[in-house]
């Protein structure tokens, strides 16, 4: 009976513990998206990771990524979904010269996403930027 008991805690804890392999995963940099438009974001691509489908008001799972760039505390990665049927993606991002583009390998970020006409514009309220001494 007690080897039982055991054997099913040890069953238990194995699949408590890769419920979520992404929270497991040893990565530096995690990642989570929010999707903030009004639209099902489907077959959502960031920086050539399929992050895949999110509905409207929800949000992805912490996604390990080796680095991210940011550009004035802005997202400056490459995204893409489909809308209603359309390709939207963020590749007129609008950055001028003199910026302050930095890439990061470590940390826990959320990037909201949003919609505006045919562009998806990712934000992130904790990015990091450039310390000047």
């Amino acid at each position: 009976m007690k080897t039982n008991f055991i054997i099913l805690l040890l069953f238990l804890f194995l699949i408590i513990g890769c419920d979520n392999p992404v929270e497991q995963n040893n990565s530096k940099l995690q990642v989570s998206f929010k999707n903030n438009s009004a639209y099902e974001l489907s077959n959502l691509i960031v920086s050539d990771k399929l992050i895949g489908t999110l509905p409207s008001n929800s949000s992805s799972k912490y996604i390990a990524f080796d680095n991210f760039r940011f550009d004035t505390g802005m997202p400056d990665e490459d995204a893409s979904s489909e809308v209603n049927g359309r390709v939207l993606t963020n590749h007129y991002r609008g950055y001028w010269c003199g910026t302050e583009k930095i890439t990061i390998d470590s940390g826990k970020y959320l990037i909201e996403i949003e919609v505006l006409d045919t562009t998806l514009y990712l934000f992130c309220k904790n990015a990091p930027t450039i310390d000047y001494p």
